[in-house]
């Protein structure tokens, strides 16, 4: 499988947060974003999904996470996998390569207060 940027997915998330997400259909068994962010994601509360997985590997910058009760550090080369349900924020200035499986489908995406 080739993943052509020309077949990506622009997004931008309120947060100082934007990116490209290859590929962008729901029934693939994975997808891949190049994620960019300069502030806080998800902007207030946590982020979780229902059923995909999130592994994040920091390419450029560092951030501050919380991921479920660990909190701590992230800068270049660290992987940070966040399981199904598990609630995170990250904070900070860099660029990640997030793999989620399965396949990214927004309407399994949530953001909670608290």
């Amino acid at each position: 499988m080739i993943l052509r940027k020309a077949e990506a997915q622009e997004f931008t998330i309120p947060g100082e947060t934007r990116g490209s997400l290859y590929p962008s259909k729901q029934e693939d068994a994975f997808s891949l974003a190049q994620v960019e962010i300069d502030g806080r994601y998800p902007a207030s509360g946590f982020s979780y999904n229902d059923r995909c997985t999130e592994t994040i590997l920091v390419l450029e910058g560092s951030f501050r996470f919380q991921c479920g009760a660990e909190q701590g550090s992230l800068t270049v080369g660290d992987v940070m996998s966040v399981t199904p349900q598990e609630k995170y924020m990250l904070e900070g200035k860099g660029r990640a390569c997030v793999f989620i499986t399965p396949g990214w489908d927004s309407s399994q995406n949530h953001i909670v207060q608290g």
